[in-house]
């Protein structure tokens, strides 16, 4: 394994991935998820940076001169490449291992149920940390009849890896699943370079859409059973009180990455054993309706709050104390077990 540490991770057409400074390319089909780079700026369309986010289910290659009989497991990144892992902080770096074809499932490495999986974060042939993981379940399901236009992968276990890089530059996470090693590269970016909320920034006040004040905001909660509860109260107003809050970017019935889990349903069944946490759901778009959902037309456009967070994927929770300091952010996908765990966080201030 190599790392770049001054170089850019390019994703080319066939999913391998290439360094831009005339290195040699990385030819390591696991790293699935390809998107524009760059900040989110007034106006530009979601679902470009959302649909190519969503690339997910190749296979990864196994270490090399690997003569182990069982073939690697597919794993998927959960996160965007796209400026928004950075060095020097703690953060989480969820991976999901994709449920194998029937036919090949006895020849590939997968953990059974409860099953720890090695994790270790490399720097070329060093390692920094590992710690062993034991996988989390998700299941999503489309209500019949709702804007079900959009494919997922279908995830076995998914894995909330927490690592800290300690310089920019690319690193490998090395997968070792029953002896079989697969990797994924990833990439960190300087904090100057990352254009989303962090661990450690502030995040201003800014109001977002609420029963009472939809701000413009077309289809307040695209959740088919019904709007969700987090719609009472605007950030700003949790802001000025100085109460810590979770704010959810999500947009259940549009999600254009190829996997979004249930995260709205999962965060109402977290704020049941955890009461009394502010938490505000905002979607993304502003003008769904008008456009039937239709996230590739040109003339749709971002919610102001979400464009307020410089956000360019979803779904993700931001964790904020009651300055408005973000202590965590959970990207893309989370079980019932990590909201309750975010949350308890919140209520402990």
């Amino acid at each position: 394994m190599s790392t770049h540490p001054d170089d850019t991770l390019n994703f080319a057409a066939d999913g391998t991935v290439n360094c831009t400074a005339g290195t040699a390319p990385l030819s390591r089909r696991s790293f699935l998820s390809r998107s524009a780079s760059g900040a989110l700026s007034a106006g530009a369309t979601w679902a470009v940076r959302g649909a190519a986010f969503g690339a997910i289910g190749a296979p990864l290659l196994a270490a090399c001169g690997s003569q182990e009989p069982l073939e690697p497991a597919n794993i998927a990144a959960m996160f965007s490449p796209d400026r928004v892992l950075v060095a020097g902080i703690e953060q989480r770096i969820p991976f999901a291992i994709i449920a194998p074809n029937p036919e090949t499932r006895d020849q590939t490495a997968i953990p059974d149920e409860g099953e720890s999986v090695t994790v270790a974060l490399m720097s070329g042939t060093d390692q920094l940390d590992s710690v062993d993981l034991v996988g989390s379940l998700v299941a999503h399901d489309h209500v019949e009849g709702t804007a079900d236009d959009h494919q997922h992968a279908d995830l076995l276990r998914y894995y909330p890896a927490r690592f800290t890089m300690p310089e920019p530059g690319i690193y490998d996470l090395v997968v070792t699943i029953r002896g079989v090693e697969s990797t994924l590269p990833v990439q960190a970016f300087d904090a100057n370079d990352v254009f989303i909320p962090i661990a450690g920034s502030t995040l201003a006040g800014f109001d977002t859409p609420t029963f009472d004040n939809p701000e413009g905001v077309d289809q307040l909660c695209t959740r088919v059973e019904g709007p969700c509860p987090f719609h009472e109260t605007s950030y700003a107003d949790v802001l000025a009180a100085g109460r810590p809050s979770a704010i959810l970017v999500a947009t259940p019935a549009y999600c254009s990455t190829a996997y979004c889990g249930p995260v709205v349903d999962t965060l109402m069944d977290a704020a049941q054993q955890v009461p009394g946490i502010d938490i505000i759901h905002t979607e993304v778009y502003a003008n769904a309706l008008e456009f039937g959902g239709n996230f590739t037309d040109p003339g749709i456009q971002v919610s102001p709050a979400v464009q307020a967070m410089g956000l360019h994927f979803e779904p993700s929770l931001f964790l904020l104390d009651g300055t408005g300091t973000v202590l965590d952010r959970i990207d893309n996908v989370f079980d019932v077990d990590e909201a309750v765990a975010a949350l308890t966080l919140l209520d402990s201030l």
